[in-house]
């Protein structure tokens, strides 16, 4: 499979504090992988470098022939306008298929009351669907989420990670960072385990099991201690 990410050496500093150091990996098309690590442990700043939200102090990130899609863990959606017509907006502006705006609301389950309703009027929930419908839209083939379970139930978080799961297998790449280590096991090929701005593991999943995920847990909380 191709390679739509690859991070080599990768360090970013702010003056005194070296948020992130050293980190080198890849993704195929097709794979999944997950960012793991306690609050501080540099998940969010190595995801907004491969985006080029901040820039990198040393190293270098390609993903060639890809303009890598990114749902942040607080998404800001304007509340005025309704999410049906905010797709409409994304669609017309990246030159999509109209209808894609309608299609990625339903694949993310937004009830259809809702969808031409303004966005303040939204639980969490609501608004979390939007954000991941308008993040995916357009089948984009890399995706990085930060939380992307955020305000969602038990019910929502199967749902979504059932289409997370049918577009990986359509050749979608995702770089997903969770809290929510069970959600992470069920998405994800490998995951990295991250403390202290460094990659101090790669732990491969066969099972996609609770026992893997309380694998996980045990590791982090070892590896964050140090």
């Amino acid at each position: 499979m191709p390679t739509v990410l690859s991070v080599s050496s990768l360090h970013k500093r702010y003056r005194e504090k070296h948020a992130v150091k050293n980190v080198s990996f890849s993704i195929q098309s097709g794979e999944a992988v997950g960012l793991l690590g306690a609050n501080g442990a540099g998940k969010s700043t190595l995801i907004k470098c491969i985006l080029g939200l901040t820039r990198s102090s040393e190293g270098s990130i390609d993903h060639p022939g890809t303009s890598p899609a990114y749902l942040p863990e607080l998404p800001q959606l304007p509340t005025s306008i309704s999410a049906l017509n905010l797709l409409r907006f994304k669609c017309k502006a990246s030159g999509l298929i109209p209808t894609l705006a309608e299609e990625s609301l339903a694949a993310m389950n937004l009830a259809p009351d809702a969808r031409s309703r303004p966005i303040g009027q939204y639980s969490k929930g609501m608004r979390q669907r939007t954000a991941l419908a308008l993040t995916l839209c357009g089948d984009p083939q890399l995706v990085c989420l930060d939380e992307p379970m955020s305000g969602l139930d038990a019910l929502g978080r199967a749902e979504v990670l059932s289409l997370l799961g049918e577009k990986k297998q359509q050749g979608a790449a995702f770089l997903m960072s969770s809290h929510i280590v069970s959600d992470m096991v069920q998405l994800c090929d490998r995951v990295l385990i991250m403390a202290h701005g460094c990659i101090c593991e790669e732990v491969r999943l066969h099972e996609h099991s609770l026992a893997e995920a309380k694998v996980l847990e045990e590791k982090l909380a070892r590896w964050t201690r140090q």
